[in-house]
C-alpha cells in the first residue's frame, strides 16, 4: 500500500514538472525563495538567542520579516535568480547567489542605519542577526538548489541534464518557437530559454509554451544583461546584414555568445543544429528569391536532366546542392578539377536521403569542357533539359597577363558548348557572366562580354532559351579579398583599407545560386539579366566581421 502511494505520488510528480511552464516556473522559484528566506531569518534569531527567543525579539521579528522577505526577492530577482527554476544551477550561479545575498546584507546594513539615525530601535535588527541570516541564505539556497537539481534528475533520467547555458532567441514565430522548444528538451547540450525577442508588435508580450516574448531585437543587450543569459540565439533567415553586424557587436561588448540555428522541419518532426556565426551571417541580406516564383523554380528543375560545368567551383557547387533539394532527375556534374570533382560528388551523395536514393542521379564527368569530342557524347548519352554553365576564368589580374587563355576558356569553350546544348535540344542554356562585361576596361570583362553576345545572337529563333546572368563579388568565392585579409588575420598582419567608407556589395553564395536558378526558371525568352547585391558593405565593417567571426580580438 505505502509502495503503491509512493509510486502514484511520484508520477503525480513528474506529470506535474513536465506540465508546469516556464512563466509559473518563476512564480513557484520566487515563492519557494521567500520562505526559504523567512526561514533564515528566523533561523538567525534563534541561533543568536541560542533557541531561547526574547519577547523583544519576537516583537522585531514581526515588524520586520515582512520587508527584509521582501527586499531579498526583490534583489534576487533583480539578478536573474529567480528567472530559472531552481533545478537549473550551474557552477557560475555560485558566484551570482553570493553576489545577490551579500547586497542583501548591505542593503539591510544601511537600513539599520538609518533607522539608528531616525531614532527608531524599535525596529532595528541585531548585527549578529544580519551575518547569520547572510549564512543560511547562502547555504539553504545553494543547497535547496542543488537538491532540487538532483531530485529533478533522478525523476526525469530523459530530460536535459541541468541546462549549462541559458539563452534568448531572436524570432518568435512559430519556427522559432519550435527551435526554442527543441532546444529546451535536448538532454544534452540544452538550453534554458529565458525569453524570446521580435519586432512583430502582435507577438510583444505573449507567453509561448516555452517562454515569453519580453522585447524587440533592438532590446537585446538590455535583456541579455538583466537575464544573465550566456547565449543570443538567432534563427537562420530571421536577421540580416548591418543588424546582424550590430547583435554581434553589442553581445560581444557584454561578453554573450551569438549562436545561430538552423533547422529543418516542423512542429516536434523539427530537427536544429546550432553553429557559430560565421562571415555569410554579417553580410547576407533576405531570401533573393520572390516566394512566388520558388515553386515555378522547383517546377522548371524537378524531374530534368541538368548540366553544370565547373560544378567544382563555389557557386558551381551551391547550385549542384540546390537542384538536389529540388530533386531534378539527373545531375552532370561536370568539372575538370579531379580533387573538387570527388569532394562534391561525395558531399552531394550523402545529402541525398535514402528515399530520394532512386529518383535522383549523380553523375560525375571529369572533362575540360574544350574536349568537343567528350562533351558531345555526354550531350547524346543523358541528352540534359537545362543547362547551367558555371565554368569560366575570372581572375583580372591574372587574365590581363593571359588573354590567349581568356579568349580560349571565356569566349570559345562557351560558343562550343551553347552549340552543342542547341543541336542535341535543351530547352534552357544558363551563362553565369559579370558586371565587369559592362563597359569593360580589361580583358576579363571584354571575354566575358564577347560571350554574352554570342549567346544573344544564337538565341535569336533558336528553341533553346539563352539566359545570361550577371553579378558582382562572391563572398569568399577563391581569390577575392576575403580570403586574402583572412591570410592577414591569421598571421596578425595589417589590412590597409584605401578609404573608410569604400564599400563594395556581395552576395553569398548560396544567394547567387538561387538568383541564377530563378532567372533560368522565369525567362520567357533569351535574356541577360543583372543581379540585386544587395546594400554595400564598407570594407572596414567587413574586416571588423571577419576578425569577430574569427574571434581574432
Amino acid at each position: 500500500m505505502a509502495l503503491s502511494l509512493f509510486v502514484s505520488t511520484m508520477s503525480a510528480l513528474r506529470a506535474w514538472i513536465k506540465a508546469v511552464s516556464p512563466t509559473r516556473e518563476s512564480i513557484v522559484t520566487a515563492g519557494t525563495l521567500a520562505i526559504v528566506f523567512g526561514a533564515t531569518y528566523l533561523a538567525a534569531y534563534f541561533t543568536r538567542s541560542e533557541l531561547l527567543l526574547r519577547g523583544s525579539d519576537a516583537a522585531t521579528i514581526v515588524r520586520t520579516i515582512g520587508w527584509v522577505v521582501l527586499l531579498k526577492v526583490i534583489v534576487f530577482y533583480s539578478r536573474g535568480i529567480c528567472h530559472r527554476p531552481l533545478r537549473s544551477i550551474r557552477f557560475e550561479d555560485l558566484s551570482v547567489l553570493v553576489r545577490a545575498t551579500t547586497t542583501c546584507l548591505l542593503v539591510l546594513v544601511a537600513i539599520n542605519y538609518y533607522f539608528t539615525t531616525w531614532q527608531l530601535g524599535w525596529i532595528q535588527i541585531p548585527r549578529t542577526v544580519l551575518l547569520l541570516d547572510w549564512a543560511f541564505t547562502l547555504l539553504a539556497v545553494g543547497g535547496l538548489q542543488a537538491a532540487a537539481r538532483s531530485i529533478y534528475e533522478e525523476l526525469m533520467p530523459d530530460a536535459p541534464v541541468g541546462h549549462q547555458r541559458s539563452a534568448l532567441i531572436i524570432d518568435a514565430s512559430p519556427q522559432g518557437q519550435a527551435i526554442a522548444a527543441k532546444l529546451m528538451a535536448a538532454k544534452r547540450g540544452g538550453y534554458f530559454i529565458s525569453g524570446l525577442l521580435d519586432d512583430d508588435p502582435t507577438f510583444q508580450g505573449s507567453r509561448t509554451s516555452v517562454a515569453r516574448v519580453i522585447g524587440g531585437i533592438d532590446h537585446v543587450a538590455a535583456c541579455a544583461q538583466r537575464l544573465r543569459v550566456t547565449d543570443v540565439i538567432i534563427r537562420q533567415g530571421s536577421v540580416f546584414g548591418r543588424r546582424m553586424r550590430r547583435i554581434c557587436e553589442t553581445c560581444a561588448a557584454i561578453r554573450v555568445r551569438v549562436m545561430i540555428a538552423e533547422s529543418q522541419g516542423e512542429g516536434e518532426e523539427i530537427e536544429v543544429r546550432v553553429r557559430d556565426v560565421e562571415l555569410r551571417d554579417l553580410v547576407t541580406h533576405p531570401d533573393p528569391m520572390p516566394v512566388e516564383h520558388r515553386q515555378a523554380v522547383a517546377s522548371w528543375v524537378c524531374g530534368e536532366t541538368v548540366m553544370v560545368t565547373g560544378a567544382g567551383g563555389s557557386i558551381g557547387a551551391d547550385i549542384c546542392r540546390k537542384l538536389v533539394l529540388l530533386k531534378a532527375a539527373r545531375i552532370l556534374l561536370v568539372e575538370r578539377s579531379e580533387c573538387s570533382l570527388f569532394d562534391l560528388h561525395g558531399e552531394l551523395e550523402e545529402r541525398i536521403s535514402s528515399d530520394d536514393a532512386g529518383r535522383i542521379g549523380l553523375t560525375p564527368c571529369l572533362v575540360d569542357i574544350h574536349d568537343s569530342e567528350r562533351m558531345e557524347e555526354i550531350f547524346r548519352e543523358y541528352r540534359p533539359g537545362i543547362v547551367i554553365h558555371a565554368a569560366a576564368y575570372k581572375h583580372v589580374p591574372m587574365l590581363q597577363g593571359h588573354p590567349a587563355q581568356a579568349i580560349e576558356n571565356n569566349i570559345l569553350a562557351t560558343a562550343g558548348l551553347a552549340d552543342l546544348a542547341e543541336a542535341h535540344g535543351v530547352k534552357t542554356f544558363v551563362a553565369l557572366s559579370t558586371d565587369k562585361a559592362v563597359n569593360p576596361t580589361g580583358v576579363m570583362g571584354a571575354s566575358k562580354l564577347v560571350a554574352e553576345r554570342f549567346l544573344q545572337a544564337l538565341g535569336e529563333g533558336s528553341a533553346t532559351k539563352f539566359v545570361v546572368v550577371r553579378f558582382g563579388n562572391v563572398l569568399g568565392s577563391s581569390g577575392t579579398i576575403v580570403p586574402i585579409f583572412t591570410r592577414l588575420l591569421v598571421r596578425r598582419q595589417p589590412i590597409v583599407v584605401t578609404h573608410p567608407e569604400v564599400a563594395r556589395s556581395f552576395l553569398t553564395s548560396t544567394d547567387a545560386a538561387r538568383l541564377v536558378m530563378f532567372a533560368g526558371a522565369v525567362a520567357e525568352s533569351s535574356e541577360t539579366y543583372a543581379l540585386d547585391m544587395g546594400e554595400p558593405v564598407r570594407i572596414v565593417e567587413l574586416v571588423k566581421s571577419l576578425a569577430f567571426v574569427m574571434r581574432v580580438p
